[in-house]
């Protein structure tokens, strides 16, 4: 049986427990959270949120992606979606497929690789590594509204109460 990518894009998906942010590590502090997702009231192995932050960049650089794992391999993980709010570095629709109107736009903010935009049919499963982007307009003024895209644009229905900051709350957060 293959994976349904399509089925599973356009449903609604939940996470499942209360996942956590891991402990920074390395150089540039980066912190991962790994949630697994609840499609059609079922668990599908290997379907996951992943949320990448850094410790020490509070509210900026911070990416989510859903991906597939089969087999329990993280190397053969296929990205089927995602979000990178506030970048450090531009992303660049380069790739053949991108359509017209995004070939060869770069975007310095917020953008969603669009689960349609880097599906192959031929293949039947998205593009390796999602190189296709639109922009997010309006850009997100905070994590939450982050959390609530990635809600809205992955059909995630309790990414806001089950996804948590990955830095401590002070008297700025929104």
């Amino acid at each position: 049986m293959s994976f349904p990518f399509k089925a599973v894009m356009a449903g609604e998906k939940e996470v499942i427990g209360s996942p956590r942010w891991s402990e920074p590590e390395g150089a540039d502090a980066r912190q991962r959270l790994i949630a697994p997702l609840r499609f059609d009231g079922r668990i599908l192995q290997g379907l996951e949120l992943v949320g990448r932050a850094h410790a020490n960049l509070r509210n900026r650089d911070v990416s989510f992606r859903i991906i597939y794992i089969p087999a329990d391999n993280r190397r053969d993980a296929i990205q089927m979606a995602g979000i990178d709010w506030r970048p450090k570095t531009p992303h660049g629709n380069e790739h053949p497929n991108s359509p017209a109107d995004l070939l060869g736009v770069v975007m310095d903010g917020d953008h969603h690789h669009s689960f349609d935009l880097n599906w192959l049919p031929k293949s039947g499963r998205p593009l390796k590594s999602l190189p296709i982007a639109e922009p997010i307009n309006p850009e997100f003024q905070s994590f939450t509204e982050l959390i609530d895209g990635v809600g809205r644009l992955f059909r995630i229905s309790n990414a806001g109460s089950a996804i948590t900051s990955p830095w401590p709350q002070d008297l700025f957060d929104v």
